[in-house]
Parts: structure tokens; C-alpha cells; sequence
């Protein structure tokens, strides 16, 4: 009982090349069972039947020579028929008309009527032909076959058969094992290799400290093998993503706190720039009374635009800062593009012949978008308010161009002659509070990026032989939802 239920355990311990080998052992010895089985059925009966043929033909040619010695009464011929020397022939009996026997291998059984079974032993199968002279009937030939000498004739034949047949039996499981082991060779080299693979990064992650978690595997099986250390680096690279994801959290929350921290800061020293302009400018209304003391041309109307100035750059500044830390919820709608850049021509139209500011809008009139038209104008606001502000004047050139970049993705770039953008500044230009200008938020590209961050696309400041191009790369649900 300790054998039989060590076998599922023994069979788990071999390596996928033993159980295929075992396989063909096994194909092997099924075959030359069912070929054995089928010898000592099929082929054992078609002997038998080949060798009772033999003795129905020996007992009509015994007939055919009979028939002048009953005749001529020739009793020495018919002994001889009667004795035919052979070994698969227990009894023979020649009888004539009368049912007397005149001829027999039983020298006991001569002039006495013919009974049957010919031999007392009553082995054998009878055979019976009749001795004729043309259309006369002169007596019978009774054969008794020897049973036992037919079976071990018949055995002998199946046995060297057999020994053929286990012969090839060998050499085909010979065979079949070199195959089985090419073939599981061929197989497994890659599986084991991959194993060595799988391992190798498990080592370079370092995952393969979490190797006791597991519990040990007493398969053999390479196959097995691969699909459990497939499983456990999937389990482990699982675990080691979401601590990526934690960590990547940690650090757009530490990142969000920097950002804060930095806005804070660039918003507290605005915030005492303008106070400080604030405090001074109430400070002499205080201490002069709102009349001049002679030292400078300042009159007190002077001092409050100093003072309203500053609260509408504070105001400006807190509505930028709202506006730029409010959630947005883009408003989908099909839009046509080149009526979205008319429009925004339109609107800054005074700023750029304020400026001398020459535009060219390039838009295709059926290029159309699912797009927030709203926060899509805004975005070209800033840019081009902020290229009216980088081309020279007079001379300023502004390109807006709309195009569609593939399927499902529409451009809008804003071109200007303009100084561009420092090499060095080009990573940082896109964050809240930077800016190059010695007015401004410092917020306006800052929205642009998350305007774009909120239609799944994004902005890019491209190399430029001349000025700054800002692309715009929207997504567009049209296109998307054709497809």
C-alpha cells in the first residue's frame, strides 16, 4: 500500500523528458499487446483453418487413389493410403460400400464396421471423402486429425512470429525512446532556458528573496516548473506594482506638496510686493495729509492709482490662482475648428493692431472636432496673447495653423517670430508661476497644459528655425467613435 501511494508522487518527481520516454514505453507495450492479442485470435484461427484445408485435401487425394485398389481389391495399396506418414493424421480409415473397413492405420479396426470417432481417443476433427469411379460410389475415406500435434504445429508457427514480432517490438521502442528523447530534448532546452531566464530577473529585481513565501514545489515536470514560476513572478511583479503605485502616489503627493509650496511662495511674494507698494503709498497720504511736500512732483491722485493698481493686480492674481486650482469638466461638442480660430482671431483682434501684429490662420473649413469649444479657446488665448506679448513690434508675425495628425488626432500650433523659448527654460515653462515676462501670472501656459490634460492630450513646445511653436494635440471622439 506504501508503493501504490508513493506512485502519484514518484510520477511528480520526473522531469517531463523521463514521463515522455515513459509515454513511448508505454505506446510501446500497448501496440505489442494488441498485436499479441490479435496474433493468438485472428492469425491463430487462420492456421488452424490453413491446416484443416491441408487434411481435407490429403483425405480427397486418399479418395482419388482408393478407388482402383477397392476395385482390383489391392489391399496392400489401400494399406499404404491408409498409412500417410503423417504426424498431423491420428487415424485413417478407408471403407467400402458395406460400411466395412478394408484399409486402416489401426490395424484393429480391419473388416469390422467403421464407427465413429475413429480413434478412442475422440481428439481430432473428422474429415470424410468419398471414393467414387465416375458417377459410382465404391466407399468413404475417414481422416482423424491429431488435435494436439495441429496445436503445437500452429504454436510454433505464432511463436517464431512472435519472436519476429518482439524483435521489432525492441528496436521500435529503441526507437522511440532515442525520438522521445530528441524530441523531449528539443522542447525542453527552450522551457529550461526560459526557466533560467525567469530567474535571472528575478535576481535582477530582486524578487527572489520572496522565494521561501512559496511553498516548494516537488514536481519534476519543466512544464509544471515554468507555469509555477510564471505564476510566482506574476504574483510577485503584481505585489511589486502596487508598491510602485504607492510609491508613484507618494511621490505626485509630495510633488503636489512642492508645487503648493512653490505657488505658496510665489503667491506670498507677490502678495508683499504689492503690500509693500500699499504700505508706502499710505504712508505718505498719512504722513503729508494728501498734500505735497515739496520734495518730489507726486500728488496724492498719484499715490491712489499706485494703490488701485496693486489691488487689481492682487485681485488678478487671486482670480488667476482660482482659476487655475479649479476642477474642469470638458463639454463635448462637435466643433468646427476653423470657425473655433476665426473666433479666437476675432476676439484679440484690437491686440494684435494694437501691437501691429500680423495673423494667418491656416484651417481646413470642413476640419471638425469633438472638443470643449470653451476651454479650447482659452487655452488659444493664452498662447496668443502670450505671443503677442514675444513677437517685436512693429513686425510681429502670428501663424495658427489647425490640421488632423492620423486618425483620431487633431493639431492646433501657434507660430510666432518671436525670441523662442531658452533652451534652459523649456523644462520648466509649463509650471504655475514661471514666466520670462516682467508682468504677467505666470499662470497662462500652466492652464494650457491642463486644459490639454483634461481633453487626454497635451501640449508641446516643438523646435522652432525662427520664434516659439506651441501644438496643441487633442484627441479627437469623433474620429474615435467612427473607427
Amino acid at each position: 500500500m506504501l508503493l501504490v501511494g508513493s506512485w502519484p508522487h514518484l510520477w511528480q518527481e520526473l522531469s517531463w523528458r523521463s514521463k515522455s520516454m515513459a509515454f513511448v514505453l508505454l505506446l510501446v507495450a500497448l501496440i505489442y499487446a494488441l498485436i499479441a492479442v490479435f496474433l493468438y485470435t485472428s492469425v491463430r484461427a487462420d492456421l488452424t483453418s490453413q491446416v484443416q484445408n491441408e487434411l481435407a485435401r490429403l483425405a480427397d487425394n486418399i479418395a482419388r487413389e482408393a478407388a482402383n485398389p477397392i476395385l482390383l481389391k489391392d489391399g496392400g495399396k489401400l494399406a499404404q493410403l491408409a498409412n500417410p506418414g503423417n504426424p498431423l493424421v491420428r487415424a485413417v480409415e478407408i471403407v467400402d460400400r458395406s460400411g466395412v473397413v478394408v484399409a486402416s492405420n489401426q490395424l484393429n479396426q480391419l473388416g469390422a464396421q467403421a464407427q465413429l470417432p475413429l480413434h478412442p481417443s475422440g481428439h481430432g476433427d473428422l474429415f470424410q471423402a468419398p471414393i467414387a469411379a465416375g458417377s459410382y460410389r465404391l466407399g468413404t475415406v475417414w481422416l482423424q486429425g491429431n488435435r494436439h500435434k495441429i496445436s503445437a504445429l500452429v504454436d510454433e508457427r505464432l511463436n517464431r512470429t512472435t519472436s519476429r514480432l518482439l524483435i521489432l517490438g525492441a528496436i521500435t521502442a529503441l526507437l522511440g525512446l532515442l525520438g522521445a528523447y530528441l524530441v523531449s530534448l528539443a522542447i525542453t532546452r527552450p522551457v529550461l532556458r526560459l526557466l533560467r531566464d525567469i530567474e535571472g530577473m528575478e535576481q535582477r529585481l530582486g524578487l527572489e528573496d520572496r522565494r521561501e513565501l512559496y511553498a516548494p514545489d516537488r514536481h519534476g515536470d519543466e512544464l509544471h516548473r515554468l507555469e509555477r514560476a510564471f505564476r510566482i513572478t506574476e504574483t510577485r511583479l503584481h505585489e511589486h506594482l502596487q508598491e510602485l503605485q504607492r510609491l508613484h502616489q507618494r511621490q505626485q503627493d509630495m510633488q503636489c506638496m512642492a508645487t503648493i509650496g512653490e505657488m505658496s511662495s510665489q503667491v506670498a511674494h507677490e502678495i508683499r510686493n504689492a503690500l509693500s507698494s500699499l504700505r508706502g503709498a499710505a504712508r505718505y497720504l498719512v504722513r503729508y495729509g494728501g498734500q505735497d511736500n515739496g520734495k518730489n512732483n507726486l500728488v496724492p491722485e498719484d499715490f491712489l492709482s499706485i494703490i488701485e493698481e496693486e489691488v487689481q493686480r492682487l485681485y488678478d492674481m487671486t482670480q488667476g490662482f482660482l482659476d487655475f486650482g479649479r476642477s474642469y469638466r470638458p463639454e463635448y461638442a462637435d466643433t468646427s475648428l476653423y470657425a473655433l480660430l476665426q473666433r479666437c482671431v476675432e476676439r484679440h483682434r484690437p491686440d494684435f493692431e494694437g501691437h501691429g501684429v500680423a495673423v494667418d490662420v491656416d484651417c481646413p473649413p470642413e476640419l471638425h472636432a469633438s472638443v470643449d469649444p470653451s476651454l479650447i479657446g482659452q487655452a488659444l488665448s493664452n498662447l496668443l496673447l502670450n505671443a503677442i506679448d514675444a513677437v517685436p513690434e512693429p513686425g510681429g508675425r502670428i501663424a495658427l495653423r489647425a490640421y488632423r495628425e492620423g486618425p483620431g488626432l487633431v493639431c492646433i500650433a501657434v507660430h510666432d517670430n518671436g525670441p523662442g523659448v531658452p533652451a534652459d527654460k523649456r523644462g520648466v515653462i509649463f509650471k504655475p508661476y514661471f514666466t520670462t515676462k516682467t508682468k504677467g501670472s505666470g499662470l497662462g501656459l500652466a492652464m494650457v497644459a491642463k486644459i490639454m490634460m483634461v481633453h487626454e492630450g497635451r501640449v508641446e513646445l516643438k523646435e522652432a528655425g525662427e520664434g516659439a511653436e506651441f501644438v496643441l494635440h487633442i484627441p479627437d471622439r469623433l474620429s474615435s467613435d467612427a473607427d
